[in-house]
């Protein structure tokens, strides 16, 4: 039998939390997939973005989404990764401001929209690590092409 949540069962788990500290953070960010993919999603925090960059070198593509060059981060992307021929790979609301996934070798078109405006890149994957930060005020949302 399933009990229902409680004010005294989320108070248990609220203090779990307090007692785990940084660990309760990692469990924030859990590996998910999505059509065979894996992905990861967060750094809302200095503890949650360390755990990612923890899990960092697990990943092929790495996305980081910021308002400024300053640094001010983002996590209210519509992230929508599709394949060389159009077919959608990924497609993840509310992502950032860290996002990692772990991709098939090939070419991916990147699309990250917020705020009416989108940024499209397209990106060539491999196995080693490809990192892309978008700058919401700063960079071109036009694709410069092929990022190898």
């Amino acid at each position: 039998m399933v009990k229902p949540l409680t004010s005294l069962s989320i108070g248990r788990v609220g203090a779990l939390a307090v007692f785990l500290g940084p660990a309760a953070t990692v469990l924030a960010a859990q590996p998910q997939q999505q059509n065979g993919v894996s992905y990861i999603n967060g750094g809302v925090g200095q503890d949650e973005q360390n755990a990612m960059r923890a899990l960092r070198a697990d990943y092929n593509l790495q996305l980081t989404f910021a308002t400024r060059q300053t640094g001010a981060y983002r996590s209210d992307v519509q992230l929508d990764i599709a394949d060389a021929r159009g077919g959608s790979v990924l497609s993840v609301a509310n992502t950032g401001p860290m996002f990692f996934a772990k991709l098939p070798p090939g070419v991916y078109r990147v699309s990250a929209s917020a705020e009416g405006k989108t940024f499209k890149r397209s990106v060539r994957i491999g196995n080693a690590p490809k990192e892309i930060v978008l700058h919401w005020e700063n960079d071109s949302p036009e694709d410069p092409g092929v990022q190898d």
